[in-house]
């Protein structure tokens, strides 16, 4: 029971840091003596034993290495919090249906993070896996940058007669400063630099076939309106070197170890879901 009191220890840490200050020596004394048993102390019925205190300080000195706490310190808020867990049972808390679902969501947490680290926390690739992945990822990764304005307008009839304005030789960046209702108005809609994927896909998808210095001839539709854009320029980045993204090619293929894991778990589980249950009823009706 004492040890999973500490699944939620970041909680009542910061409790006692409010009480009694992260200091230490600030905490209020108590003595405690380790008998031949392995008790380090003793809340009404729970024990809290040597290994817990040996363990939960050695955790507590660790996160918070710049503060000097003692030992005596550490015993009083183990303590303490262990006559807050039970009194917190004493009042009925641990019978509420919301809590008993978090606590079912944390056991879960902890079951599924301790498999996936026995089971992928060592994994290792030779130098050529990797790579091979690299060349994968770089392969996907888009160098390509571009440098653009835009027109944001709230209907499409209003962008078309902006675009007819630029055919008639209208300078973009003053129509922009005039008739924009986006941000980057009072700049003539200059959005910088970018890359496509950090734009809505409507949007990316229109600059990453325009040509450079030319504008949109139909007006871009996305959920914050309708844009008329000018592509300025366009470059391609140097893509980064292998060492320097090796750790991605290492996250990446523990990825798809994981993937393929998990799934290879759900084919052989029967899983029904909600939307199928669904459909099934209703050919049967």
């Amino acid at each position: 029971m004492f040890k999973q009191t500490f699944s939620t220890i970041a909680v009542t840490t910061l409790c006692f840091c409010l009480l009694f200050g992260c200091k230490g020596e600030e905490a209020p004394t108590m003595s405690v003596t380790t008998d031949e048993s392995g008790e380090h102390a003793r809340v009404n019925d729970v024990v809290i034993s040597v290994n817990d205190f040996a363990e939960f300080s050695k955790g507590k000195r660790a996160s918070q290495p710049e503060t000097n706490f003692t030992d005596e310190a550490i015993t009083n808020e183990m303590i303490a919090t262990e006559v807050l867990h039970q009194e917190a049972i004493n009042v009925g808390i641990s019978k509420r249906p919301e809590i008993i679902e978090q606590i079912k969501r944390q056991e879960s947490n902890i079951l599924i993070n301790t498999l996936m680290t026995e089971k992928f926390g060592d994994l290792k690739f030779t130098e050529d896996e990797l790579k091979t992945e690299y060349d994968l990822l770089i392969g996907l990764n888009d160098a390509s940058e571009y440098k653009a304005r835009h027109i944001l307008l709230p209907t499409e009839e209003e962008a078309m007669v902006v675009i007819e304005e630029l055919k008639e030789g209208a300078n973009f960046e003053e129509l922009a400063k005039a008739k924009s209702q986006g941000p980057s108005a009072p700049n003539g809609g200059d959005l910088g630099w970018f890359k496509a994927e950090t734009m809505v896909p409507a949007f990316a998808e229109a600059v990453s076939k325009m040509e450079k210095g030319s504008y949109s001839t139909e007006g871009v539709n996305t959920r914050f309106g309708w844009h008329v854009i000018l592509l300025e320029d366009k470059r391609t980045t140097e893509q980064p070197a292998f060492e320097d993204v090796k750790q991605n090619a290492q996250q990446s293929l523990t990825r798809k170890i994981i993937e393929d894991y998990v799934g290879e778990l759900e084919g052989k589980a029967t899983i029904t879901r909600s939307d199928e249950t669904n459909e099934t009823e209703a050919a049967d009706s």
